[in-house]
């Protein structure tokens, strides 16, 4: 499974920092924000920092080649790319996202999912107002949101070429759109399915006889070596038993009602009770015994 890399687009007052804070949080990956990079490099005096500043001053975008350097300074480091990443205040042109696009496929990278978190223009506006306390005319707020728009429209288009766009409604309460986007984390892969949510956990539960349950995480080496075992188990028992993964990112909460040690968790349910767990690395040989087991 790979590892997950998400890019968030969106207006001002959409609220892209605080749902990025809290979607790396949940999946325990670094929260890359521009904002802080330039801010950073201005306050360490570094070269970046120095080129950078007279643009910040004038409150006009750095220019490309720099973004791009501060981009690939903090993305080559080891927690980025091996763990994965959720990006927010970059890209801001077509050409920052097409010069990282290149780089991140050089360095051997699969694309990352871009998540345009999408509300209407009188929603902004309200939420504009509420949190300035200059309280500016709406004409000035609505010409600044034309004016983004348009810039976010080129970047809009190069995504959904490269069918790497999904569309949020961020007109949603910040926990509903927190939780769509955790479900664009969950790729179905492999033969064993991603069971979605605690929610449709527990419906399995009641509807399936037999089931199996991966609890893994993107991030976890361990996770991956039992990957292809599980993937193994829903080919080989197809429709006599049910073998799914959850992640544990996305639904760290099963842990604690399970009382699981670590990851990866097997799990080994019939008729909705659990029979056993086997956590940790297993070969295929004990991971088919169990299924035995639950079959006998």
């Amino acid at each position: 499974m790979k590892t997950k890399q998400f890019i968030l687009l969106g207006l001002p007052g959409i609220g892209l920092k605080a749902q990025a804070a809290a979607l790396a949080e949940r999946w325990q990956v670094p929260h890359v924000a521009m904002g802080e990079l330039v801010r950073g490099a201005i306050a360490a005096e570094t070269a970046i920092g120095v080129e950078a500043r007279p643009y910040v001053d004038a409150g006009e975008l750095i220019p490309d080649a720099l973004a791009m350097k501060l981009i690939r300074k903090r993305f080559e480091q080891p927690d980025t790319m091996l763990k994965g990443w959720v990006l927010e205040g970059f890209p801001r042109t077509l050409a920052q996202a097409q010069a990282f696009d290149e780089w991140w496929a050089a360095v051997g990278q699969p694309p990352a999912t871009v998540a345009y978190l999408k509300a209407p223009p009188e929603f902004l506006i309200i939420r504009l107002l509420n949190e300035s306390s200059e309280k500016p005319p709406i004409s000035a707020i609505r010409d600044r949101l034309e004016s983004f728009q348009q810039s976010l429209e080129p970047l809009l288009e190069h995504y959904q070429q490269r069918s790497q766009l999904a569309t949020i409604n961020a007109s949603l309460s910040s926990a509903e759109v927190a939780n769509a986007l955790a479900q664009l984390g969950q790729e179905d892969t492999g033969a064993a399915k991603l069971i979605r949510d605690e929610a449709e956990l527990d419906a399995l539960l009641a509807s399936e006889p037999l089931l199996v349950v991966d609890c893994m995480a993107s991030w976890c080496g361990s996770c991956k070596q039992v990957m292809p075992s599980i993937d193994k188990l829903a080919e080989v028992y197809g429709d006599s038993v049910m073998v799914r993964k959850i992640d544990f990112d996305a639904n760290r909460q099963i842990t604690k009602r399970f009382e699981l040690k670590g990851i990866p968790a097997v799990m080994f349910f019939k008729d909705g009770e659990r029979t056993e767990t086997l956590t940790g690395i297993k070969s295929y040989q004990e991971y088919n015994a169990a299924v035995n087991r639950l079959l006998a």
